[in-house]
């Protein structure tokens, strides 16, 4: 494709975009860098950042940028993300406006997707109910944290979804979580579902024990996690065959402190790299990342998988593409 094409298809998208999103009363911003949108403080330029501010007003966004052929991806709090340093010419359909309010029904709790998951664990045990006190020192909103079926200190979010809220053809449709598969930090969902919100269901117990456990895992999190640094969680999964976890093994290789360019291995916790200074890239992360992954490969002959998420510039285009690599995705897969 010329430029001169592509250049009249980016208009002709802007144009369709701008009347989507009037028509729907959504905001829609222009100018806008992954750096200000992620907690790693890095990553190139957004064509356009939409944030809906209700569930149904998602719903009906997505299904009409899927109908318009309009490549999008969600984005919650970023702070999972390592977004590399081109243009990124897609939608990034931001869900922090889908706060909303929690509903406390029994033990059940309905809790939007943009709804922070920190805030979420403290409101809980104010209201007596136990079950994700674990997840509390884990930044970032729900719908990131049923993305990723996230896990602390022996909680995981998945074991208490009763239902997941997703956006289907324009509606919002609630997923019985039984139907899910819930594996260690990836479940069944598909690039391309929009995650709305989930009802969990909690168990009854005392606020001051469910308060005492959430502050011994704030205290074991702080005296072994980087704090107040620009990181993005634990870069890589824990080998499930591996006699030790990802850390140590990083550790028991020497590279703490390890840096390239604006990217540092963090001297507390070796399965963190942290960002450093104004201007800082996105590529530096990600050399350094694969430094770690060919010496880990090198030493132990162990793969080690992303727990990151690596959003790439040329990617994705649209739902008729993502669906096509969803599927060739699916026949790889072992069955």
């Amino acid at each position: 494709m010329d430029e001169a094409t592509e250049l009249n298809n980016f208009a002709e998208r802007d144009n369709a975009l701008e009347r989507i999103a009037t028509r729907l009363g959504v905001r829609a911003e222009r100018g806008k860098r992954f750096a200000e949108l992620t907690s790693l403080r890095v990553g190139g330029s957004i064509d356009w950042v939409l944030s809906p501010e209700t569930e149904a007003q998602a719903a009906a966004l997505v299904h009409e940028m899927d109908q318009a052929g309009i490549g999008w991806r969600a984005l919650g709090s970023g702070s999972n993300i390592l977004a590399d340093d081109g243009d990124h010419h897609y939608v990034v359909l931001s869900l922090k406006e889908l706060k909303g309010e929690l509903e406390f029904d029994g033990e059940c709790v309905s809790v939007p997707a943009g709804y922070s998951l920190p805030r979420l664990c403290v409101d809980a045990a104010r209201q007596g109910l136990s079950g994700i006190e674990g997840l509390g020192g884990i930044p970032g909103t729900v719908g990131g944290a049923l993305w990723m079926n996230a896990g602390a200190y022996g909680h995981e979010i998945g074991t208490v979804t009763e239902t997941v809220r997703v956006a289907r053809v324009g509606r919002v449709v609630e997923i019985p979580g039984a139907e899910i598969q819930w594996n260690y930090r990836h479940t069944s969902f598909k690039e391309g579902e929009l995650l709305l919100g989930a009802t969990l269901r909690l168990t009854r117990d005392d606020p001051e024990k469910i308060r005492a456990r959430m502050d011994d895992a704030k205290s074991r999190r702080m005296a072994t996690q980087p704090h107040g640094s620009r990181s993005a969680g634990c870069f890589f999964k824990n080998p499930p065959a591996a006699a030790v976890g990802t850390g140590k093994m990083i550790d028991e290789l020497g590279m703490k402190g390890s840096r390239r360019g604006s990217a540092v291995i963090s001297p507390v916790h070796a399965n963190f790299i942290v960002t450093e200074g104004e201007g800082a890239r996105a590529e530096d992360a990600l050399a350094l990342a694969e430094e770690i992954r060919e010496r880990v490969k090198r030493e132990h002959g162990i793969e080690l998988e992303y727990e990151v998420e690596l959003w790439r510039a040329n990617a994705p285009k649209n739902k008729a593409e993502i669906d096509e690599a969803n599927a060739e995705s699916d026949r790889k897969e072992p069955k």
